[in-house]
């Protein structure tokens, strides 16, 4: 009797277990993925705790897509931690990278709509290390890469013709850097700049900078 006591409660004990590990949340996101009522929501998210860990799935609501996965440490969605990823409503994803403790940490990469990368960055608790971006013409060929050092402050771009061969490099080692223009030959011209110089050629920033690549390659 004693026996089938003890082992009545183990069940019950491992279904409440059980139940409290699937349990489920719901949310409702308008579309800047704010907290709305349901009426006004565009995006559904559902809950369940997952090692510990509240594990959200963000459909939106007219096709049922998927468009973000993320972990929180508790219901509240307060404290990002673990994987995060985001996609497209085409499905493809978008983003992809960890939390510690609400803070990026490792490595974070970013895709277009078509699948291509375009970025690829390092943290260290929220703080970017070291960066690569990537950029393409309308036939999806690589027109240029940057890749930035942001831990001894060094930075090169790299810009690439419709063959795929470099036609400028630009070097930067803290303010000074150097740029370089290629033809069939080799180097063509080798300039020395500093970074305020190039700024200055390329107002807008990285739009800015875009532009012109795609101007250069034309």
């Amino acid at each position: 009797m004693r026996y089938k006591f003890f082992l009545l409660s183990f069940i019950v004990l491992f279904t409440c277990l059980s139940s409290f590990s699937q349990s489920k949340y719901v949310y409702y996101f308008d579309v800047t993925l704010n907290t709305t009522e349901k009426s006004k929501s565009v995006f559904t998210g559902f809950g369940s705790i997952e090692n510990n860990l509240l594990k959200l799935q963000v459909l939106y609501n007219l096709t049922k897509q998927t468009v973000m996965l993320a972990h929180y440490t508790d219901s509240s969605l307060a404290v990002s931690q673990g994987l995060y990823q985001s996609y497209f409503i085409n499905g493809a994803k978008e983003s992809e990278g960890n939390y510690e403790n609400n803070k990026e940490d490792g490595l974070w990469e970013k895709w277009d709509s078509t699948g291509r990368l375009i970025d690829s960055s390092i943290y260290d608790r929220g703080k970017k290390i070291s960066s690569a971006t990537f950029g393409y013409d309308k036939k999806g060929l690589l027109t240029f890469y940057d890749l930035n050092d942001l831990k001894n402050n060094k930075e090169q771009k790299f810009i690439y013709d419709d063959s795929g061969k470099i036609t400028r490099e630009v070097s930067f080692t803290g303010q000074n850097g150097i740029v370089k223009h290629y033809n069939k030959e080799g180097i063509k011209i080798d300039s020395v700049f500093t970074r305020d110089e190039i700024e200055a050629s390329f107002p807008g920033g990285d739009a800015g900078w875009s532009r012109y690549v795609k101007k250069e390659i034309e």
